[in-house]
């Protein structure tokens, strides 16, 4: 199972949703589902996105058998 941090992220960024949501032309909806792993951002779109929020793509995601 896939554990989304991109909620995370956001919050210690200096962006907000509304922001991020108009600089990848995507709704809020589809920012909810990225931060929540029942959907994904393409593989360009999650490259600009940990470049925005100062973080590794890799932080974005962490699988939960990584938690225990």
């Amino acid at each position: 199972m896939v554990i989304s941090l991109i909620g995370h992220w956001i919050k210690k960024s200096n962006y907000t949703r509304p922001q991020l949501c108009e600089i990848f032309g995507i709704s809020q909806n589809t920012l909810s589902n990225w931060c929540t792993a029942k959907t994904f951002p393409t593989i360009p779109q999650a490259l600009k996105l940990a470049a925005l929020l100062n973080v590794k793509v890799d932080d974005l995601y962490q699988l939960k058998e990584e938690l225990n």
